[in-house]
């Protein structure tokens, strides 16, 4: 993995990494990495050291939902093998999402929806921050402005600014307050081009 990262770093590419467990994401950043997606089972020391190299996070909390905010009823219609998993670590997914909101890591925004939703309904991940306690702006700004830096598109897109693409969303129902609101997108323009809206909601 070190080799890894230390030749796509020479080409110039950054490295993520699918990881869960502190010991594993220790390891990833003595070994250079730019970044991990999930980090469910986090701990304080891990958040602090990511936080000081100013690494990002994706923390795709959406399909630990029913472990996190504990539904027994929703986890039996889940697959026995995820199902097993979701009950076994639970406490430790708790505990993880807790770490993560409270910290100041650079978060990304993503879902790695597997079996949960299609991938286009992205606005349930947003519901996931929201109950958690995420602010609001700090999920949006995950979802727009952060996600284009860790893509290295900070120059042309995640801001409303002068010589950015527009490429530009927009919501009836109040994100601050509605945790649904992703949800129900009404207005969609792609390179400057307005298109229809559809509600994930309908």
């Amino acid at each position: 993995m070190q080799a890894i990262i230390r030749t796509a770093h020479e080409w110039g590419k950054t490295v993520t990494a699918h990881v869960y467990t502190n010991e594993l994401m220790q390891k990833m950043i003595r070994f250079g990495i730019d970044g991990m997606e999930h980090g469910s089972l986090m701990n304080e020391e891990t958040a602090a050291i990511m936080e000081e190299k100013g690494l990002y996070l994706v923390p795709t909390f959406s399909p630990y939902e029913e472990a996190v905010h504990y539904d027994a009823e929703a986890i039996k219609l889940k697959q026995p093998e995820f199902r097993r998993k979701l009950e076994l670590y639970k406490d430790m997914l708790q505990a993880g999402r807790e770490v993560i909101c409270r910290s100041h890591i650079r978060l990304g925004y993503g879902t790695d929806f597997v079996a949960n939703h299609q991938n286009y309904e992205s606005g349930y991940e947003y519901e996931a921050w929201m109950k958690s306690g995420m602010q609001p702006f700090r999920a949006l700004e995950a979802a727009t402005r952060v996600n284009a830096g860790i893509l290295g598109l900070q120059s042309e897109i995640g801001t409303l600014e002068v010589g950015k693409i527009a490429d530009i969303a927009a919501w009836k129902r109040d994100l601050m307050s509605d945790a649904k609101a992703l949800l129900d997108c009404a207005f969609v323009m792609k390179e400057g081009k307005a298109y229809r809206a559809e509600s994930c909601l309908e």
